[in-house]
């Protein structure tokens, strides 16, 4: 069978039932009244989980870790490995192809996500591909892509009098890619152990996979991510980062992108390039400059202690960074966090690395951030019934803090 139709029809089955075991598959559903996609992915409930019931780093385990170097069968054929290797030039003549390849000396792997959030991309096929398909009466033109001037809100039957079982409940399953960035071949839990010359791989990493995903033509916008400690979400210690490729922009996104669009048209410039030149001059929230980089905590910060690091020259796409500012974001990242660190060394965290959406949109108006936030207080119920956040520390001294700690 056509494993594309094979696929459509085990999610159907997931959805409607049927004789034959319904087999769980990935799916988005769309939130008609928040304007929003959810993604539910029931699949990485199976995921390893190294902090259940451990309270010490150190309890892990580094023998029987998937992401430490002599256990490279234990996760798919990577998608990329840092440095590239000359396969042909090693002593038993490895070629990229080979069984053996992922065995070969490497410092950064990015392999498939096991467990993903989103199935693997498969480059110009979708199951709805034709105009006819009938889950949720979705056809592939149907799938949102982003505009700067309107949500993500499917487009919707303007003539529909009366409220409908499609309308109410869309859902449908999704495309994109879900990887692992295994930041290094020894059991470490935190970059800033690493080298810069090492730290800046990973980076180059990012950079590279980014590009490849945004180049597929039906994917709208990727995110780049960290979660370090049990509080921010992390499942194993071994030190590594997560890349989510989407079909859609995020209604959060667009929102942003909205705002940042209408900056520019009022006042003819970016928004990001305007404030880090009125943070540079009052110097309150910086605590951190380097040749290419600015961290600084938000005037606005939603959690305690939470800081952006933010390219001095204009960017909207994080893939143009060059050789020289991936050094020095490198050096700028391993000094903020280990600042970080050392202020909170119990802290989780979670960082977030914030570019461009892949097509459309007024990119002269974006500045890509890399976001770095905290775990150190409770998003509670009224955080939750007002989307209005309660942060107890100010940017100002969390600067402060964060200054005295470099």
């Amino acid at each position: 069978m056509n494993p594309l139709t094979d696929a459509l029809e085990n999610w159907q089955l997931s959805k409607v039932g049927s004789e034959r075991p319904a087999i769980v598959m990935n799916e988005t559903r769309y939130d008609w009244l928040s304007d929003r996609w959810v993604i539910f992915a029931p699949n990485r409930e199976q995921r390893p989980d190294e902090f259940k019931n451990v309270v010490a780093v150190s309890d892990a385990d580094p023998i029987e870790c998937p992401f430490c170097s002599g256990s490279e069968h234990e996760t798919p054929e990577p998608t990329l490995v840092l440095p590239e290797i000359d396969f042909d030039a090693t002593t038993d003549n490895r070629r990229k192809d080979h069984p053996n390849a992922n065995k070969a000396n490497w410092q950064v792997r990015v392999v498939p996500n096991k467990f993903p959030a989103i199935p693997c991309h498969r480059t110009h096929h979708s199951p709805f591909a034709n105009s006819n398909a009938s889950i949720g009466d979705f056809a592939e033109n149907d799938f949102p892509s982003f505009d700067s001037r309107r949500g993500s809100e499917p487009q919707l039957n303007r003539q529909l009098q009366t409220v409908s079982a499609e309308h109410l409940f869309q859902r449908r399953p999704p495309l994109g890619a879900h990887e692992v960035i295994i930041e290094a071949a020894t059991h470490i839990d935190s970059i800033t152990s690493l080298s810069v010359e090492h730290i800046a791989l990973i980076f180059e990493a990012y950079r590279r996979r980014l590009n490849h995903w945004r180049a597929q033509r039906d994917l709208k916008y990727a995110v780049v991510f960290k979660n370090f400690g049990a509080d921010a979400g992390a499942s194993l210690y071994h030190s590594h980062s997560q890349l989510i490729s989407l079909d859609f922009v995020p209604r959060d996104i667009e929102k942003m992108h909205e705002r940042l669009v209408l900056h520019h048209d009022q006042f003819g410039g970016c928004y990001v390039c305007t404030m880090m030149e009125e943070e540079l001059s009052c110097n309150e929230r910086i605590f951190f400059e380097s040749d290419c980089f600015v961290a600084l905590c938000p005037f606005a910060s939603r959690f305690p202690y939470s800081f952006s690091i933010l390219p001095r020259h204009h960017r909207s796409r994080y893939e143009e960074i060059t050789a020289h500012e991936l050094t020095d974001l490198a050096a700028t990242a391993k000094c903020t966090l280990a600042a970080l660190e050392s202020a909170h060394p119990s802290a989780a965290y979670n960082f977030v690395l914030q570019t461009s959406p892949f097509h459309g949109g007024n990119e002269n108006a974006y500045h890509w951030r890399l976001r770095v936030i905290p775990r150190l207080s409770k998003v509670a119920g009224f955080e939750w019934g007002s989307d209005c956040f309660i942060n107890t520390v100010t940017p100002e001294f969390a600067a402060s803090t964060l200054r005295s700690h470099l």
